[in-house]
């Protein structure tokens, strides 16, 4: 009875594991930005905007002078590098700290700056789908693979007006993130570019 009733314990064990390996599995990792290449437009217009530099804001040898003075106003030491402090990376690198995301300076450099997968998701299942389909993959396939599209106000929130972020509402009413203000202002991020194809 005691060797039957083992058994039976085993076998659960192993199928919750093999389980939470398969899930483990489907799970989208982050290819960086070099992963969203094929979006040319996009991509270049990004590399100038300040998501495609919000990694050199942590390097102090890299800020301008209004940086500068936002940081003190903020009460953080302008001279200081803060590239290793884990309160800053979730929101200027890509996937900090999950699986095939950012982890640290030996990880690849097209995980620095708030890349694409910050707001669109991470890509490794839908960037499939994209290079399988073309144009034909429909919105729905890949929202089901973890694309975000349009990005959503949650999703810009994770960073933007963070209480940990000291550029926050309480730090100064500037901070104020209004969502419908801010997707207008595209260069902070890159250009709208008009989908050729509905996806519908």
């Amino acid at each position: 009875m005691i060797k039957r009733y083992l058994f039976v314990l085993g076998l659960s064990i192993f199928t919750l594991v093999a389980f939470a390996t398969v899930a483990a599995a489907k799970k989208p990792q982050f290819l960086g930005v070099m992963g969203c290449k094929c979006h040319k437009d996009e991509l270049d217009e990004w590399t100038k905007s300040p998501h495609g530099n919000a990694y050199k804001v942590l390097l102090e040898k890299e800020r301008s002078k209004a940086q500068h003075k936002a940081m003190r106003a903020a009460g953080l030491d302008f001279k200081k590098d803060y590239n290793k402090d884990e309160k800053c990376l979730p929101c200027h690198t890509v996937g900090f700290g999950e699986p095939g995301g950012y982890q640290d300076e030996k990880s690849a450099e097209d995980l620095r700056n708030v890349g694409c997968e910050m707001c669109h998701g991470a890509g490794s299942e839908y960037a499939i789908l994209h290079k399988e389909k073309g144009e034909t993959f429909k919105k729905a396939e890949a929202a089901a693979l973890g694309e975000i599209y349009p990005p959503k106000e949650d999703v810009c929130r994770k960073c933007h007006d963070h209480k940990d972020s000291p550029f926050n509402s309480k730090t100064d009413k500037k901070y104020m993130f209004n969502f419908e203000e801010m997707i207008k202002l595209n260069k902070a991020w890159h250009k709208k570019f008009d989908l050729k194809f509905k996806h519908e």
